[in-house]
Order: structure tokens, then C-alpha cells, then sequence
């Protein structure tokens, strides 16, 4: 699978526009990928979510065939993009990159092409 990149959803519920204050940063870098198979208002829902803290969800549209290749055993990680954030609005938003990790090396391979070149 090709990277998608893609705002999230649902970033006004909760503590997500707390989290995302916080967390939504070039810095923290990666976030999980957890199915919800049993959420009440969506059975494909994906929530994207660092040290269990909720950033958001992936959009119906993009999770629906996400969840069936989770739901098969692939494996996913979001990548920071940018926090999105309005001039005259507190509410802040988070892009980010969904990346497929079959192992280990592929992790390697996305942290070094993402470290600057003088770290």
C-alpha cells in the first residue's frame, strides 16, 4: 500500500484538542493505528492515539478499507505531517502520513528519512 495523508477526524472530542496541543509536533513524530471494531458509531473506526492519549480518528472513508487490511494482520503507523491550526480559532487539527510496517527494518528505514540530516 501507497502512504495516504490525511487530516483526522474527530478532533473535538474528548481530550483530543488537548492532546494534540501537546503531542501534535514535529518531535513526537509517529502515532498507533487502534481498530475499534466495536465502536457505536462506526464499526470500521480507527483511532490514532500516542501513549493511549487520543489524537482523533482516521475519516470513515479512508478507515473503512484501512480497517479490513488491519483487521487481515497488516500493520500501520501514522507519521506527523503538520498540526492545522486557524488564525482566528483555539480548535486545532493534525495531519498525518499512514505508513504500512511489515517489520523492523521498515521502521529504521521511515526514522532515518525522516531525521535531519545533521542529527
Amino acid at each position: 500500500m501507497n502512504s495516504i495523508t490525511t487530516k483526522l477526524s474527530g478532533v473535538t472530542y474528548g481530550d483530543a484538542q488537548q492532546n494534540i496541543k501537546i503531542f501534535g509536533c514535529k518531535d513526537v513524530g509517529s502515532y498507533a493505528l487502534v481498530r475499534e471494531p466495536d465502536n457505536p458509531h462506526d464499526p470500521h473506526a480507527i483511532r490514532v492515539e500516542i501513549a493511549g492519549r487520543v489524537m482523533g480518528y482516521i475519516p470513515r472513508g479512508i478507515a473503512k478499507d484501512l480497517a479490513a487490511m488491519m483487521d487481515a494482520g497488516r500493520r500501520f503507523l501514522a507519521l506527523f505531517v503538520k498540526r492545522n491550526e486557524a488564525f482566528r480559532y483555539d480548535t486545532v487539527g493534525l495531519t498525518i502520513e499512514i505508513v504500512e510496517v511489515r517489520d523492523v527494518s521498515d521502521l529504521r528505514r521511515l526514522f532515518d528519512q525522516r531525521r535531519p540530516a545533521d542529527a
